[in-house]
């Protein structure tokens, strides 16, 4: 399974300004909360799907990736077994079984908003460069510390996934059991891993300062960038290709078209 992280490539999205995609996630977001027709939401979700697949054809191998499409599907079976509003689509002699079209209709409705915002974060993380995107941020006038400590915490988290890993085998080399025990056996089982995570992190941290201190880290307000990004005509132009598409989403949803 790969990481969920920056893939570098060359794509239309990839050369994007980050601001520009980070811009649109928000406002793409909040438009499917506004949208409540359940075929465009779903729709929304496959084109988006369908976007990311071309971005990254291994988009499936994504930890997490298949759990999320999973989730968007548990949440419609949900609603469609315990939403029996509106008529009935078909009859079975078992209750739950039951399905309504107010059930289907929310579900997707759910679903849909759930997996279209997925969907767009998703392709914001894969290509979108966080060095770029904190430099840009920086440029809009964010505080560079602020910045920094973003950066930071990007590159630390993988970190912290290996050196988790790393401490989990290392316990089942010595006998330690995660799958046999009562509850109790099992939160002092789960207070044994944290502990030396905690502390690596910490030290981690503490090596952190000591570099940020010799290298005069905060002695000036303002800061260079070795790296220039700006807006290109490509970001306006997908912009008004955005834009085209979510008014022509809020016309049929509410109408306009009918």
């Amino acid at each position: 399974m790969h990481k969920l992280t920056y893939k570098p490539g060359n794509t239309m999205v990839h050369r994007l300004y980050p601001i520009t995609k980070f811009i649109w996630l928000i406002i793409g977001s909040v438009l499917v909360f506004i949208i409540n027709n359940s075929v465009l939401l779903i729709l929304t979700a496959a084109i988006f799907l369908l976007i990311l697949q071309l971005v990254d054809p291994g988009i499936w191998k994504v930890r997490g990736f298949r759990f999320t499409i999973a989730t968007g599907l548990l949440l419609l079976i949900l609603y469609i077994v315990f939403d029996k509003n509106g008529h009935i689509l078909f009859d079975s002699d078992i209750a739950f079984l039951i399905l309504t079209s107010g059930g289907l209709d929310y579900g997707l409705r759910v679903s849909g908003r759930f997996l279209a915002i997925v969907f767009l974060s998703y392709l914001l993380i894969l290509t979108t460069d966080p060095n770029q995107l904190a430099y840009a941020l920086m440029k809009m006038g964010v505080p560079y510390r602020y910045g920094f400590m973003f950066v930071t915490a990007l590159r630390l988290a993988p970190l912290m996934e290996e050196e988790g890993r790393t401490i989990y085998r290392a316990q089942l080399v010595r006998g330690i059991r995660y799958d046999k025990g009562n509850i109790r056996k099992r939160l002092l089982i789960i207070k044994q891993f944290l502990t030396p995570l905690l502390i690596s992190a910490l030290r981690r941290a503490d090596k952190l300062v000591f570099s940020l201190e010799g290298r005069g880290f905060g002695k000036f307000p303002v800061r260079t960038f070795r790296t220039q990004t700006h807006p290109t005509t490509l970001d306006i132009t997908a912009s008004i290709i955005l834009s085209f598409f979510f008014t022509m989403l809020l016309i049929i949803n509410y109408g306009g078209l009918i």
